[in-house]
């Protein structure tokens, strides 16, 4: 194991790159594997979620290689590219033993309200072919092809796009066309204004946006929503009515639906020769702790897991506890309505954007591992599982490649916070 971050009694932390410390780690030396790794959907426009480690099957045969024969992984996904992890866990010779799914209200629809994106489209096609199909022609009259117009910049394959009538067509900006009539020698004034209109309006919204009757407004917090992190309208407090007839018609359609779950892989590692029971004997791993995780109204816990937000006087619409009819058969937990802020540590002006809620991860933790036992993490982000971990009396391993989370989750292991066990009786 390499030099740790971070180290104390109960927790290590290493820094750096997730298959590199995971080959540091000893064989057979972690109870249980309970992670949240990368989306893979660039949430929040961050890179560290689009690296395509989630999908990555030699990372996967790391985590079997350090998990106990018999030893369990739960691992969280997006529910749109959830499939690719499952894949290439499995091809990793992981086990799928389940899918659990965390079920909550607190999601925020990121989808495009079409009646409002087209009014603010712009169609400017056929004035774009017009200034294409003239540059062809201009281009053909000089003797001039595309890849030695390409050349000018050294570019590779630009001038097909300014020459074509397919859909892929877009129009010089201002300075390369100046460029190509020098270079070029054609006579541009007639298609010149065209050319100029068309390059100022680049970026620019369509006349039906500006046309739209403001008919209310409504309230919006984007500082909580890390500066308007869920799209180019969180920050808009308008409410507007549409106003093209293509607005019109497509008004009250968007192209996503509000989240509201996180699917969860539950997935073991062989116990080689060993039956499950023999290998549970041997290594002390390969059960699920049902009694120590049960339902709310202590019964048998379930595959649903409710993030119940109500208020104190009652349920709001749309909760999901209220509408199951009997919410004692799910494990639910008493959450805010989003990871709450004294789980939000900030350090350096840096915090995680998606830290999942401590009681969560205290219940995977506790699901999945023997008492004692250790728990790796090769993608701490802010370090939920490990204080989710140490809190429950175990041991764990955290990696983290991206430094300033690093140093938000040696800020929260430094400074420990009792929070709520799972309520059994909520």
């Amino acid at each position: 194991m390499t030099t740790p971050y971070y180290r104390d009694d109960h927790v290590t932390l290493l820094h750096g790159d997730a298959i590199d410390q995971l080959r540091t780690l000893p064989d057979q030396s972690v109870a249980a594997v309970v992670t949240d790794p990368p989306y893979e959907i660039g949430v929040a426009g961050q890179a560290w979620d689009s690296t395509g480690i989630a999908y990555s099957t030699p990372m996967w045969a790391e985590c079997l290689r350090v998990l106990k024969p018999g030893g369990h992984l739960l691992s969280f996904g997006a529910p749109r590219t959830y499939h690719r992890m499952v894949v290439a866990a499995e091809d990793a010779e992981f086990r799928v033993i389940d899918q659990l799914d965390w079920i909550y209200t607190h999601g925020k629809p990121k989808g495009v309200d079409l009646a409002r994106a087209a009014d603010r489209r712009r169609d400017d096609r056929e004035q774009v072919l017009e200034v294409t199909a003239w540059l062809a022609a201009a281009s053909r009259a000089a003797g001039w092809t595309n890849r030695r117009i390409d050349a000018l910049w050294g570019f590779n394959g630009m001038a097909n796009l300014w020459t074509t009538q397919g859909k892929a067509a877009i129009v010089p900006s201002d300075e390369q066309w100046a460029r190509m009539r020098n270079e070029l020698g054609f006579d541009d004034a007639e298609i010149l204004p065209l050319v100029t209109e068309l390059n100022a309006r680049k970026r620019s919204t369509g006349e039906a946006w500006g046309k739209r009757e403001v008919i209310g407004t409504h309230r919006t917090n984007t500082a909580r929503d890390g500066g308007g992190i869920y799209g180019e309208f969180s920050g808009d407090t308008r409410i507007t009515a549409p106003h093209s007839n293509q607005a019109k018609q497509w008004a009250g359609w968007n192209t996503q639906l509000k989240p509201a779950h996180d699917p969860i892989l539950l997935a073991r590692k062989s116990t080689g020769y060993d039956s499950l029971v023999g290998g549970l004997l041997r290594h002390g791993v390969g059960g699920l702790n049902v009694t120590g995780c049960p339902a709310s109204g202590g019964g048998y816990p379930t595959n649903i897991l409710l993030g119940h937000d109500c208020p104190p006087g009652g349920c709001l619409p749309g909760c999901p506890v209220r509408d199951t009819g009997d919410a004692r058969s799910f494990p639910v937990f008493r959450l805010e309505s989003r990871t709450p802020n004294r789980e939000r540590v900030e350090v350096d002006g840096v915090r995680h954007d998606t830290p999942k809620p401590l009681a969560l991860m205290r219940y995977l933790a506790r699901l999945i591992t023997p008492p004692g036992g250790t728990v790796l993490d090769p993608f701490a982000g802010s370090g939920s599982t490990l204080l989710a971990a140490r809190d429950e009396g175990m041991h764990a391993i955290g990696i983290e490649q991206h430094e300033p989370y690093v140093r938000v989750s040696a800020a929260r292991l430094s400074e420990p916070y009792s929070v709520g066990l799972f309520d059994a009786t909520a």
